[in-house]
């Protein structure tokens, strides 16, 4: 229970951007903050660097993941490959019930970017793919992806400079339509149009990391 607070505190820092890439996450100021053990929280930061979200040194000394360029590019060539390979799948089984499901989703993202409610735009915006992996009913899958998409929310969280949200949202809308229609191919196409726009979307800023006040970030 407490290694889960802990967890969630620092998870929610680092995506609402109170602790940018590179900052340290020093075991004993920790552990102060949260009045438990540092063996607590070695723990709590073992599990964020199991998705992702803070490199562990040799030495023991933690800090917020600081992705690259390359990191992203790799993590969306990742999720490119893995999510062509539900849409051979997923093409030949989709539903009319799934395909409504589809369109629901889109209409919320609609509805968010169009009141300007960009974070919640995002957010529908990946659980949309999740959506779409969940008609496997592979959970080995969903896990995988889960992991690669909480990076993914880490970068964007910190990188973003701006993405042109009417395509993303209409990407959507044309992969829904290619799914009906059964057409893998288009499907898998618009797919990687659709990661490289949002890859350019990003900016990554190489500069030191800045002195944090970790109860300030961790609202405690």
């Amino acid at each position: 229970m407490l290694t889960q607070k802990i967890v969630g505190s620092i998870s929610d820092a680092i995506y609402h951007r109170k602790l940018p890439p590179g900052t340290k996450l020093n075991e004993r100021d920790i552990a102060d903050l949260f009045g438990v053990s540092r063996t607590v929280v070695r723990q709590a930061l073992i599990r964020l660097s199991q998705d992702g979200l803070v490199d562990i040194s040799p030495k023991r000394s933690s800090a917020v993941w600081r992705p690259t360029f390359d990191d992203a590019f790799e993590l969306y060539q990742m999720l490119l490959v893995l999510e062509s390979g539900v849409i051979d799948q997923v093409v030949k089984s989709i539903t009319p019930d799934q395909l409504k499901a589809l369109r629901a989703h889109t209409e919320k993202e609609r509805h968010a970017f169009e009141k300007g409610k960009h974070d919640l735009g995002d957010k529908l915006g990946r659980e949309f793919h999740s959506l779409l992996l969940s008609f496997l009913n592979n959970e080995t899958l969903n896990q995988i992806h889960s992991q690669l998409r909480r990076r993914e929310a880490l970068i964007n969280a910190m990188f973003r400079v701006g993405f042109d949200y009417c395509q993303l949202r209409d990407e959507h809308g044309k992969l829904v339509a290619c799914l009906e229609k059964r057409d893998a191919a288009a499907a898998k196409e618009l797919l990687a149009s659709h990661y490289n726009l949002v890859i350019r979307g990003y900016r990554f800023d190489a500069s030191a990391a800045p002195d944090v006040d970790l109860k300030t970030a961790l609202s405690l």
